[in-house]
């Protein structure tokens, strides 16, 4: 509990009391409808496995994902193959949710169960034969590895993932940790980092790995009563040295980055509030000038 953030709690604590006055509000649907979004968008490009630029990707939030929303020369694959990998996304953010409303328990079934959703549109995936040679083999879907999936760094080491043999086992491990961490109420910052890493430590299936991961983190966070992880290309850099540097031991940076996203969430979803008070507070006084205007008309 030692990288727990008190201010971050407060935050929580805050937002926990100002939700309940918006929840007649179509400022807190359209929040929420934006934010699941840009988590659909940017969970993929942080993979590469699609480029949209800034500008477009801030239209699609705003506007809604539509595939009349992106010119031509913005994005480095068809429109029409990214727009139908985001609605998987989008599809399976909503399926975090309804895990949390039906009060589910995560599960290894409902692990691959999501991870079958997220690669619904993704057929093939890079691997290495046993020469060493680059080639594609079929993406099993919501199934676990059968070769492994060992990437070479850029001074051409080798990164060691669980071997597929004992990925049940692992697997198994850490959906058991989990449940451990919860009964010990350990604070969901905490918890979610964990995961994740944890969970890329093992690197269960052949691809999707990544954005299993932070599938995963944003059910810790959703189930909290707090938002989905967006991790966005912005702080990419900074995500990938707290994922080694927790490789490495150290979780701290991970829970560091994961803690500011959330604090930036919540006071982003604050400010809705004041706006509601504001909004309240003018409309209140036209109903007063009203009233006063008919009662002197009456007179």
């Amino acid at each position: 509990m030692e990288f727990a953030s008190a201010e971050l709690e407060s935050l929580a604590e805050i937002w926990k009391a100002q939700a309940s006055k918006l929840q007649k509000s179509n400022a807190l649907n359209t929040f929420n409808e934006k934010l699941s979004r840009e988590w659909a968008i940017e969970t993929g490009i942080i993979e590469n496995i699609y480029y949209i630029d800034e500008p477009t990707t801030q239209l699609l939030i705003e506007k809604g994902i539509n595939i009349d929303l992106i010119p031509f020369g913005t994005t480095d694959k068809p429109a029409t193959e990214i727009i139908s990998v985001l609605n998987a996304h989008q599809e399976a953010l909503e399926a975090l949710f309804d895990l949390v409303q039906q009060k589910r328990a995560l599960s290894l079934f409902y692990i691959r169960e999501l991870h079958q959703i997220i690669t619904q549109h993704q057929e093939t995936v890079d691997s290495v034969d046993a020469f060493g040679r680059k080639v594609q083999v079929t993406l099993l879907q919501g199934q676990w590895k059968k070769h492994s999936n060992n990437p070479t760094r850029k001074d051409g080491a080798y990164h060691q993932y669980c071997p597929p043999l004992q990925v049940q086992t692992e697997m198994e491990r850490l959906v058991n940790m989990h449940f451990g961490h919860v009964k010990q109420q350990v604070t969901p910052e905490i918890k979610a980092a964990w995961l994740h890493h944890r969970f890329t430590q093992i690197h269960p299936f052949q691809d999707g790995n990544g954005r299993v991961a932070r599938a995963l983190a944003s059910l810790v966070f959703i189930q909290a009563g707090w938002f989905p992880l967006v991790i966005t290309r912005n702080v990419r850099d900074e995500y990938i040295g707290a994922l080694e540097a927790a490789d490495k031991g150290n979780l701290s940076n991970l829970v560091h980055l994961f803690t500011k996203l959330q604090k930036k969430v919540f006071t982003n979803a604050l400010r809705l509030s004041e706006n509601n008070i504001i909004e309240n507070k003018i409309l209140q006084q036209a109903i007063i000038a009203g009233i006063t205007v008919l009662s002197y008309i009456a007179c």
